[in-house]
């Protein structure tokens, strides 16, 4: 069966059946799950987009009505989905918008955006990083290894072999993942081949060379790295390393501020003062995690501990003010 015939096929299934899993078509149709799953991501996903909703190895085609209903069955829900939507992102959410006026107007959102967000919340990846994004994401689910070349602008090109994807993560208003690699280039730990890189800044993804090559859940460096991942709070997380405290003395106008807001994923209060301020308390595994967001609120907190880190500050502040 040639390749037009599959397809015409698996869309017949498609339309007929709740779902399709790659390997019973690899046995009616005599070919390799490769030749499938590529059917699927080159020639099937970038028609359906969204409405094929993949599992496991298996496909599922949301269908026009099914969509609606899907909205309609939770009025509420759906209603601050997609005002949370046009917050986040206005391109995508007009987009919606045209191809979906009926179920707009029935939700009732069909007046103009309420909302001004002048700072973006997220990176919006262009075209090309889509579509890498797709790449990591087939990759982590299939625990496959890939080869990733990573560029930083104005740096040499880093190519890093045989890399075991674990998440995909979203940092500071960017996109990164998380990677285990042969090399350990720009790491702290020699012994660590652990690493975050930016996806606006992969140029270019490859399988494993002939036939994919995948790896195990139970791969020391996949159970310590999943293990620690959860420390990850900025770009500067370094997961090898002990998380330590750091206590801040936050002024009570400015405390109001850290109340409403966890600027960081291990904040927690520990006591108001006397005098107003209060006490914070921030677990990090790099004086980076921390020192932006205390030179962020100066003058208006001190730092109790460590007090090399105030030290650090008061020196980058003397430098910044030293005269040519």
């Amino acid at each position: 069966m040639n390749k037009n015939m599959r397809i015409l096929s698996i869309l017949k299934k498609l339309t007929t059946n709740k779902k399709v899993c790659v390997k019973e078509l690899a046995l009616d149709f005599e070919v390799e799950s490769r030749t499938l799953q590529d059917d699927f991501k080159k020639t099937l996903n970038p028609y359906f987009g969204d409405r094929l909703i993949k599992t496991g190895d298996c496909y599922a085609l949301l269908k026009q009505e099914q969509f609606h209903d899907l909205f309609k069955h939770d009025y509420k829900t759906s209603k601050q989905f997609l005002k949370f939507l046009s917050m986040v992102d206005s391109d995508l959410y007009n987009q919606f918008k045209k191809e979906h006026t009926e179920l707009i107007k029935a939700l009732k959102l069909d007046s103009s955006t309420l909302y001004q967000i002048e700072n973006s919340p997220y990176e919006k990846l262009k075209s090309h990083n889509l579509e890498r994004l797709d790449e990591l994401e087939y990759a982590i689910s299939n625990r496959h290894y890939i080869t990733i070349t990573h560029q930083q602008p104005n740096e040499k090109e880093w190519i890093f072999k045989e890399c075991q994807v674990l998440k995909i993560l979203y940092l500071e208003e960017n996109w990164y993942i998380a990677v285990n690699t042969l090399q350990n280039y720009h790491t702290d730990n020699a012994m660590s081949c652990f690493r975050l890189m930016r996806i606006s800044f992969i140029t270019k993804i490859r399988n494993y060379q002939t036939e994919s090559k995948t790896f195990h859940r139970d791969h020391i460096e996949i159970i310590n790295a999943q293990k620690n991942l959860k420390y990850i709070q900025t770009p500067f997380s370094k997961i090898h390393t002990t998380p330590y405290k750091v206590v801040i003395e936050i002024s009570a106008f400015a405390s109001t501020y850290f109340r409403a807001k966890q600027y960081l994923k291990y904040q927690r209060e520990l006591k108001t003062l006397p005098n107003g301020a209060v006490l914070f308390e921030f677990m990090v595994t790099h004086d980076m995690e921390i020192m932006p967001l205390i030179q962020q609120w100066i003058p208006h907190l001190k730092i109790i501990e460590p007090l090399r880190i105030k030290e650090e500050i008061i020196e980058k502040m003397r430098l910044f003010m030293k005269e040519e």
